[in-house]
């Protein structure tokens, strides 16, 4: 109420008039703040109405808005599974369609007009496949990947190649384990990439540009960054390496440390290439971390180098796409030429020019093949991958070379197993034959192949108990040499070795005789067959054909070779067609599968996220929302207030001095 101090007996009308005009100040501004509230709703409305009510509401918005962003993501996601999973479903349809179709055409019961007619009805399956491999919500292909601007499957060489990569991308739902909300075509339709992984270490040299992430370590760990110690003759010496990046860092740092007290001092890459060494010292020098993070030990370091110094341990450098192709073990440089063949295209490519790994990389990639070259997961070996569903990817060299052979990437080899041959089918060997009649072993019936020479020489080969192609030369030489006609090298009458162009088996024959060279099938085995040397050569060379190529075992690769096999009217083909697409829809349902448990994931932290924005809401609710019932009330008080104050005020400014004299 607007009124005079009572502890002001007499005061001037000015003062009188700021009093009470202060005291309808304050509740004309009381009265404002409150039909504000009552207008917005809200009790705060500003950071000066409460601060500490401002600060929780600041935090509190931003988790709400960040809820409300994963609920948006969560709705796309769910959206994108959806889609997914009904892809999914109609290439279950289509895949158990075509092998129903594959199993109408085994045996008798079709003919050659009829299997032709069913070959049109594949290829239409199989561009219905293609077009479910591409299909895209929101210009996001479902089956690209982490690459799903694009579309995953384009038409290469007669066959389909896949361009997509990596697992599958993923998008922020606030889960400990992330979901992926896109699939590969690898994993959905099958190994689009099948891949020839290096068979040899090539273990990478240290140059002074290597990176040191590059590096394994000599524990294993990588290289953990840290200020060491370098005890030079008894007095120590601080390296600081927490900010060096290459392996021309390191030894810049190190060599400097050294020297403040050894000038003579040096630190290079050993002559291995894959460790640090310390010469030309006068003194002892001990070395030692200063640290948990273990830098010293990391760089393989850590030791005592007596006086003329000593060298570090293996810190394992990993292979890279920078990698100088002059620091890898076993290749010789300047590199040579490698034959690459893929969906019936053969290219020779010539790597003599190339410096890094990148360089083969883009060469391999130029050859348009299909083919392309990554690092193994290892990290020491190189990976030639057939992106390519239909064709059959093999490695060779050229011309006498050895290029393919010395990076580990040839695709037949004498370590290549002989289950690899035949797109998996491997090499039908007889083994452990019994006599019909006595029942006992006969070693006679487990021979496999007769070989012929030009001078009518012959020898028996039995390949019992060989898993790899180097046994399988190893079988026929010795065989050979049993014979008396060699079998020990290239001059010998016969020898077996891999063919100097291209890959397969080659056969030589010395002998110069007027007759026949050729191999015949003996107890009805196909191991000549299968190896690709059954037959007769045109001369001294039967060169056999490479039955070692590395095929994409993809739905894609098995609808072809169904249609290819229908219209060939090739019963055999058919079947084994069939037994793949079998396993195509177990393939299939195991992605969808995948997708299903991924969706129910979305779907049940999509409702845990809204619960939580819910509760969230209500408490900056209790905290920033005006509570009506105590706001009108208040506002009639002020109300009441301000016209009491009002009329209080008109009454005491209407006094004179002469009011109080009566």
């Amino acid at each position: 109420m607007s009124s005079i101090p009572s502890n002001l007996a007499r005061i001037p009308n000015t003062l009188v008039s700021q009093i009470i005009l202060g005291t309808l100040n304050r509740t004309s501004r009381d009265l404002l703040y409150t039909q504000i509230q009552l207008a917005t709703g809200k009790r705060v409305n500003r950071p000066s109405d409460d601060s500490v009510a401002t600060s929780m509401i600041t935090v509190l918005d931003d988790v709400i808005e960040r809820r409300e962003q994963r609920i948006r993501n969560f709705s796309h996601g769910e959206a994108l599974l959806n889609n997914l999973d009904a892809a999914l479903g109609d290439a279950t349809n289509s895949v158990i369609e075509a092998r129903g179709i594959a199993l109408s055409q085994i045996g008798f019961g079709a003919d050659a007009q009829t299997r032709s007619n069913q070959a049109k009805v594949i290829d239409a399956m199989l561009n219905e496949m293609v077009s479910i491999a591409n299909r895209s919500y929101q210009g996001i292909h479902f089956f690209g990947g982490n690459r799903t601007n694009t579309p995953p499957i384009t038409e290469l060489l007669g066959g389909f190649r896949y361009r997509g990569e990596g697992a599958g991308i993923q998008t922020d739902f606030g889960l400990s384990r992330p979901v992926a909300i896109t699939m590969s075509a690898d994993q959905a339709f099958g190994a689009l990439s099948s891949r020839v992984s290096g068979d040899r270490d090539l273990n990478p040299s240290m140059v002074l540009d290597t990176r040191l992430v590059d590096l394994n370590g000599a524990r294993g760990f990588g290289i953990n960054l840290s200020t060491i110690n370098v005890d030079v003759g008894g007095t120590d010496v601080t390296v600081d390496l927490t900010k060096a990046h290459t392996v021309q860092d390191v030894i810049t740092k190190l060599q400097a440390g050294i020297q403040t007290i050894d000038a003579g001092a040096t630190v290079t890459i050993a002559a291995s290439g894959n460790a640090f060494e310390i010469s030309g010292t006068t003194l002892t020098v001990t070395i030692s971390d200063l640290t948990a993070a273990a830098a010293a030990a990391d760089l393989g370091l850590t030791g005592t180098y007596p006086a003329g110094g000593g060298t570090g341990q293996d810190v394992d450098p990993t292979l890279t796409f920078l990698s100088p192709v002059s620091s890898l073990s076993g290749v010789t440089v300047p590199m040579g030429t490698i034959r690459l063949t893929n969906a019936g295209q053969t290219r020779d490519v010539d790597l003599s020019a190339a410096t890094t790994i990148q360089d083969i990389m883009n060469a391999v990639e130029g050859a348009g093949l299909g083919i392309r070259v990554e690092i193994a997961a290892s990290g020491d070996r190189l990976a030639f991958v057939n992106e390519q569903s239909g064709g059959e990817m093999s490695i060779g060299e050229f011309g006498g070379g050895s290029t393919a052979t010395q990076l580990g990437i040839r695709s037949l080899t004498g370590t290549t197993l002989l289950k690899d041959f035949n797109d998996g089918l491997g090499v039908e060997i007889i083994s452990g034959s019994v006599d019909p009649i006595s029942g006992l072993p006969d070693p006679a019936r487990d021979i496999d192949f007769l070989i012929t020479l030009q001078n009518g020489s012959t020898f028996n080969v039995d390949l019992s108990g060989d898993l790899t192609v180097q046994d399988v030369l190893d079988s026929i030489n010795a065989a050979a040499g049993a014979a008396g006609l060699g079998g020990t090298g290239p001059g010998d009458t016969f020898y077996a070795n891999l063919v100097p162009v291209g890959n397969g088996l080659q056969l030589l024959d010395n002998s110069a005789g007027a007759g026949s060279f050729s191999v015949t099938a003996l107890n009805g085995s196909h191991a000549a067959e299968n190896l690709g040397i059954l037959g007769t050569a045109g001369g001294a060379i039967l060169t056999g054909t490479d039955r070692a190529k590395v095929s994409s075992d993809s739905v894609f690769t098995h609808l072809i070779a169904l249609r290819d096999a229908l219209e060939a009217n090739d019963n055999n083909g058919i079947e084994i067609a069939a037994g793949k697409l079998e396993n195509d829809v177990l393939r299939i349902t195991g992605a969808r599968a995948d997708v299903g448990v991924r969706s129910r994931r979305v779907e049940d932290s999509s409702l845990r996220e809204e619960d939580l924005r819910i509760q969230d809401i209500g408490l900056r609710s209790n905290v920033q929302d005006l509570d009506y019932t105590e706001a009108v009330i208040r506002f009639s008080i002020l109300q009441q207030q301000l016209q009491a104050g009002l009329m209080s005020a008109s009454q005491v400014t209407s006094l004179s001095l002469l009011d109080f004299l009566r």
